[in-house]
């Protein structure tokens, strides 16, 4: 019989008020089973290789309760070499398969010196009820640059836990950009560790959840280095009555005086039972810091409602133009591989407000 195993996610860096059910979360799953379908297209001098082991070294968004879970599974690894520039983005597609637990990872490391870039979709190869868990681990040696374009899609019967890790050394950076889109129950985390004096972490972070959709998120940018900066932005629509949670959090540890880190999020309400929470934390064991965030909640304008309805357009069209617009605003950001599923997904699921 296959064992059950409760583990803890998202963790904030520091509690807040336990009575606000907001610290962390838990969920149930059952022993991961074989991974998901893959596909690697690469570019450039990256390369791609079956590995075994784990970087424990590198901690993720959604906590070491994830780590030991996908501890059994075998990874991939994505290397690029010292000094080595790629000119377009790599490609990585993993599909999950329904009717089970599945596991896969990815580690990428970037030389020092060097630009890597890719692209990576999280997707299901069949409709039907899953769990599927992809953990992404990246090691960006010194003055190296990591984008990397993650794109969500997965059946709305499934329930998703898609997680991030990265280091960052001496000016070193990390760009990620990022959209959810799909999963009945999405767990997404991200945590950065600018490590590094001058390391730098960038996050633009787009979802779109309608109808039954529940999302958990958690990023988290700890400052250890000095003159590290980081910028965190997320823009969102919940329709119908979707649930979200979003975990911003800025540490700045002792001794990474000199750091910058701002958050902002936007969120759009579609529908009159949707349910939004959001947790900016910002966290100072260190004087000589600078730390900003901010939050814009809000729906419709009634003004704009009633101008585009002037012009023919019924309201309810006018929430799927509205809320269209903000999903190829991100859409636009991603490597025309992803940006064309995003497009087929809207296209199928576009009119779910």
């Amino acid at each position: 019989m296959t064992q059950t195993n409760t583990i803890t996610i998202n963790p904030l860096p520091s509690k807040t008020w336990n009575w606000l059910k907001m610290n962390a979360s838990t969920v149930e799953l059952r022993e991961p089973e074989q991974g998901a379908q893959t596909e690697f297209a690469p570019a450039g001098a990256l390369t791609f290789q079956d590995i075994a082991g784990n970087w424990p070294d590198v901690e993720t968004g959604m906590g070491s309760d994830l780590d030991r879970f996908l501890e059994p599974i075998p990874g991939t690894l994505a290397d690029l070499a010292a000094g080595e520039t790629m000119a377009s983005p790599a490609l990585a597609v993993f599909r999950f398969a329904p009717g089970a637990t599945r596991g896969s990872r990815l580690l990428i490391h970037a030389g020092a010196g060097s630009t890597l870039a890719l692209a990576v979709l999280c997707g299901s190869s069949a409709p039907g009820a899953s769990a599927a868990a992809l953990q992404i681990k990246i090691k960006a040696d010194a003055n190296a640059t990591v984008r990397l374009y993650l794109l969500q899609t997965l059946d709305d019967a499934a329930t998703g836990l898609i997680d991030v890790g990265a280091v960052c050394g001496e000016g070193a950076a990390f760009e990620l950009t990022r959209m959810e889109l799909g999963a009945g129950r999405l767990y997404a985390g991200c945590l950065a560790d600018l490590a590094g004096k001058g390391s730098g972490f960038t996050a633009q972070v787009g979802y779109f959840a309608r109808t039954g959709q529940r999302l958990d998120m958690n990023y988290v940018a700890r400052h250890r280095g000095k003159r590290t900066t980081c910028r965190m932005d997320s823009t969102g629509v919940l329709a119908g009555d979707a649930f979200k949670l979003f975990r911003g959090s800025i540490d700045f540890l002792p001794g990474c005086a000199g750091a910058k880190g701002e958050e902002q999020e936007d969120v759009l309400l579609l529908g009159e039972e949707v349910t939004n929470q959001t947790i900016p934390l910002i966290l100072c064991g260190e004087e000589d810091v600078e730390g900003n965030h901010g939050a814009t909640i809000g729906r419709l304008d009634e003004r704009m409602l009633f101008y585009l309805a002037s012009r023919g357009i019924p309201a309810q069209q006018a929430r799927r133009l509205l809320a269209h617009a903000r999903v190829d605003a991100l859409a636009q950001r991603l490597p025309q591989a992803l940006a064309e599923e995003v497009r087929h997904f809207m296209e199928e699921h576009g009119n779910e407000l």
